[in-house]
């Protein structure tokens, strides 16, 4: 036999006051662990919350940015508009748009206006010294314009190419015809 809405709403409102009962009931034995902890150990609130007395935010940690703020690293992809991104995180719209329509990952890469990692590293270093390679540096490229620097986890696109008879050679950026 179906159920009326008003008796489901009934019950509801029935589950709700005996969830709101069960919470205070919890809480009050939480309080009280939590003041018996306090008087326990001393603590002031400065120790509890901080010197600026503030709740919930935490910060002073050692890698950690001032709260509210993001240390934002310095942009690698530059967009046609004058947009950037880091290349971490989620890919802006800007830059998946321009690459569903036939533009590759390379096409936005900002030009380093400082010098280059590896040439700050041989600084000092004896005549003769390599440079290391770049980190983010594509070395390999798919056929629809996904790229891989050749370090850390094979991508699956990289995998599947391998499976279906490509080989790591075939997929060099250097061998790449446009």
């Amino acid at each position: 036999m179906a159920k009326s809405l008003d008796k489901v709403l009934a019950q509801i409102e029935q589950l709700q006051r005996q969830a709101d009962a069960l919470r205070k009931k919890e809480i009050a034995g939480v309080v009280a662990r939590i003041q018996e902890a306090i008087e326990h150990y001393n603590l002031t609130p400065q120790e509890l919350f901080g010197s600026s007395g503030s709740r919930g935010r935490r910060s002073g940690g050692r890698n950690e940015a001032p709260a509210g703020r993001r240390k934002t690293g310095a942009a690698k992809y530059k967009g046609p508009e004058g947009q950037t991104w880091t290349g971490v995180g989620k890919r802006p719209r800007w830059f998946v748009e321009a690459l569903e329509s036939g533009r590759s990952a390379d096409d936005f890469l900002v030009k380093a206006a400082s010098p280059s990692r590896a040439s700050k590293k041989l600084r000092g270093k004896p005549a003769g010294s390599t440079p290391t390679k770049e980190a983010g540096l594509a070395k390999y490229r798919s056929d629809d314009g996904r790229t891989w620097t050749g370090r850390g986890k094979r991508p699956a696109w990289f995998v599947e190419a391998l499976a279906a008879g490509k080989s790591a050679d075939d997929m060099l950026v250097s061998n790449f015809k446009h």
